[in-house]
């Protein structure tokens, strides 16, 4: 059996980047704390030299389109079911914490959790989720303890929403290892690294074939365990209703939208799909599919779209199309396509 030595798996046709060149997206590269991967070709560059196997990228990204492989997120997702459906508290450590512990989940830094894991482990049955870091602070990925902080309280609405209140809690430890890597060690590797480093080195990337005729992705796979968690924690308990927005969806502005119906035809989930209906051109969304990856809002030239923050978790989870906007299918769409080459060349067009 070959052993996969690659400390990441970038698929780069998953990245809204490369789908489209109007992306804005930057979560991977402003997330990760010691610059192994940048976008400067419009698709995630991975730098192994850089990488410290954190996982803050791989969390972070909408479409999933980033894992990290030791370990993959199947292997860790087995091991959360494991011990949760023995009712066990679970014990998520970073490797710089201390001494190694019987029963653990270790990882390399905790950044490398995000909410549909967490709640993967109470939709199972965890009585308590407990998180222990070493000391952050003299960690060279120091920089992640907001994006953990921001996990946890997230996890938390969440829960608190489908009315489960188990708890989950972070401990600050001192580090007791002797050679675990810290700040001061992997910052001056890292110093040289960037100072002469000539250019960067792209490793080989793990890329999704997409054919003609199926452009679409499917909905990335912490997506999916994400609205199971949620689906079963509401199954056990009375929902309660929240003043948090906790969830995005798009939504159109009649008043500028012209039905180009480009976000729909752009929407890598299909959140957004267009429809015939009577004779009008429809745009409807699917809240559950979307991921809020921003593209659609990107695309569109009249700035018609925007994410609205919402808190019904019945509408999030629901799979029903909601119409965003309609017009008569036949009118004539010449002047909007017009309108719309004049924005995007910087130009007026004349018709002669």
């Amino acid at each position: 059996m070959m052993r996969d030595t690659t400390r990441v798996s970038i698929a780069q046709e998953l990245c809204t980047r490369y789908l489209h060149k109007a992306s804005t997206c930057q979560c991977c590269s402003e997330g990760c704390p010691t610059g192994a991967i940048t976008l400067t070709r419009n698709h995630p560059i991975y730098d192994a030299a850089l990488c410290l196997k954190c996982g803050a990228c791989a969390s972070i990204c909408p479409m999933g389109a980033i894992e990290v492989l030791m370990p993959s997120d199947t292997q860790l997702e087995k091991e959360i079911i494991a011990r949760s459906v023995l009712n066990e508290k679970i014990t998520f450590t970073c490797k710089e914490s201390e001494k190694k512990r019987e029963g653990v989940i270790s990882l390399k830094c905790l950044a490398r959790l995000e909410p549909s894991l967490l709640l993967l482990a109470l939709a199972k049955g965890a009585a308590e989720v407990k998180l222990i870091s070493g000391e952050c602070q003299k960690c060279a990925l120091n920089h992640t303890l907001s994006s953990i902080h921001k996990t946890i309280e997230m996890t938390q609405k969440y829960a608190d929403l489908c009315s489960v209140h188990t708890s989950i809690a972070l401990e600050c430890v001192p580090t007791m290892s002797d050679n675990n890597l810290t700040c001061k060690d992997h910052s001056r590797r890292t110093f040289f690294l960037k100072l002469f480093r000539q250019k960067r080195v792209e490793s080989s990337v793990i890329t999704t074939k997409i054919t003609h005729e199926n452009t679409k992705m499917p909905i990335p796979k912490k997506h999916q365990r994400f609205l199971q968690s949620l689906r079963l924690l509401i199954g056990k308990t009375l929902l309660i209703r929240s003043t948090d927005a906790l969830f995005l969806s798009p939504t159109i502005d009649m008043t500028q939208c012209i039905g180009c119906t480009i976000c729909a035809n752009i929407c890598p989930t299909e959140a957004l799909e267009t429809d015939v209906h009577e004779e009008k051109l429809r745009i409807t969304c699917k809240r559950s599919r979307c991921v809020a990856c921003h593209l659609c809002v990107d695309v569109c030239f009249k700035k018609a779209i925007t994410l609205e923050a919402y808190s019904d978790l019945d509408a999030m989870l629901s799979t029903q199309q909601i119409l965003l906007y309609e017009r008569q299918k036949n009118e004539d769409a010449f002047p909007r396509v017009a309108e719309k080459m004049s924005t995007l060349l910087g130009a007026k067009i004349y018709n002669t």
